[in-house]
């Protein structure tokens, strides 16, 4: 619903809610005036600063009709490769021919559930405020709806499964010579020559597993994933790792990163046909609390801690660490809206309130997990 036909219609709603907005708690800080002095209130607010959220543009995104309740995605886990095809003229024997009758064609079910959040005002504090209290809170409970999302697909996202000796999954890198979070020092950033790594693990039909601190060739079946138009390459990294980029000659040589444009949706450039975007929501954790979360001091010894790859370890990293994600984003992630945002207004003339209510459905699966790098590097 847009602003207009909000304004139009929520006068003739009603509302029912706690924790309402009320004079004293929107009317801001108190200040000292005398009666011969003016007072001059700024026409425009200076905002607070948003988080870059970027997740949703990167990945899969439907929508079902109404009447749906669940959403299938259908995929194909892999196209076989390697089979035994009979040579020479077949004859009514059938055994002189092999029948493939492996199926390789399943679906994720992806069934949508509601949230929602509200805000009521009282008309008292309403009246007695230069600000629109109601818009105000649309604009902030949008806004805390799409953090929620954008940090819920960061989250599974980052969990894909890493792939073992003899199943691919996603594959999970480190700066430096690092071969677990625990590992990683200082000078450990991203850099472009990482980026390439990972690109050309990303494109390969071979899947890749660390075995203790070998990073070695896995049995199992991968997709060699292209970078197409449609769906390019996509590395979501922290705004460290912008600085780390930026910095880097090669990151900025013209037969390297294109036409070296910024676009206004947070992609930063295109660096070997990979779009290299910022978001504020990848996966971080800080030296400092795996310390005091995980690494307990009990008499002499110490007890071991899981970092952000999930491995234990006696120690933990010595700086703050980034993970960020190289992947091909609507093949490894569908996200399904039911109903989309959709706000409602309110009122409770007898009681002197109005509010609105922000109400969704939505959820989303992980589809390829092959499809999907983790790349966990130092913040600098």
């Amino acid at each position: 619903m847009d602003r207009s036909t909000f304004e139009k219609k929520y006068r003739g709603f009603s509302a029912n809610f706690t924790n309402e907005i009320l004079s004293t708690t929107s009317r801001g800080t108190s200040f000292t005036g005398y009666a011969n002095e003016g007072v001059v209130w700024g026409g425009e607010l200076s905002d607070a600063a948003k988080d870059s959220m970027y997740f949703m543009d990167s990945i899969n995104v439907r929508t079902l009709g109404v009447g749906n309740a669940l959403w299938i995605e259908p995929y194909r886990n892999y196209y076989p490769r390697d089979l035994t095809f009979d040579a020479g003229e077949p004859s009514d024997n059938t055994s002189n021919v092999t029948f493939y009758n492996t199926n390789h064609i399943d679906g994720v079910s992806i069934r949508p559930t509601q949230v929602a959040l509200g805000a009521v005002v009282s008309e008292f504090g309403l009246y007695h405020n230069i600000r629109d209290l109601l818009r105000d809170k649309m604009d902030e409970l949008s806004y805390a709806l799409t953090y929620k999302i954008d940090n819920a697909i960061a989250a599974a996202l980052s969990a894909a499964r890493d792939s073992t000796s003899t199943v691919s999954y996603a594959l999970q890198l480190y700066g430096g010579d690092a071969y677990q979070d625990a590992g990683l020092t200082s000078g450990d950033v991203l850099t472009p020559s990482l980026v390439v790594s990972a690109k050309v693990y990303l494109q390969s039909k071979y899947a890749y597993y660390w075995n203790s601190s070998t990073l070695t060739k896995s049995t199992g079946t991968k997709n060699p994933w292209r970078s197409e138009s449609t769906d390019p390459f996509i590395l979501i990294i922290g705004p460290q790792q912008e600085g780390a980029l930026l910095n880097a000659p090669q990151f900025y040589k013209v037969n390297e990163y294109g036409n070296r444009s910024v676009i206004s949706s947070g992609e930063i450039g295109d660096y070997m046909g990979i779009r290299v975007v910022m978001s504020n929501n990848v996966p971080q954790e800080s030296a400092s609390a795996a310390a005091t979360s995980g690494y307990i001091t009990s008499g002499a010894t110490y007890s071991t801690t899981t970092t952000l790859d999930g491995k234990t370890s006696a120690s933990y990293p010595a700086v703050d660490i980034t993970r960020c994600l190289l992947m091909k984003g609507r093949a490894a992630y569908t996200f399904v809206w039911g109903r989309t945002p959709q706000f409602t207004p309110w009122e409770k003339p007898w009681i002197n309130m109005r509010g609105i209510t922000l109400v969704c459905d939505y959820a989303g699966s992980l589809i390829h997990e092959d499809a999907i790098v983790k790349i966990d590097v130092a913040d600098n």
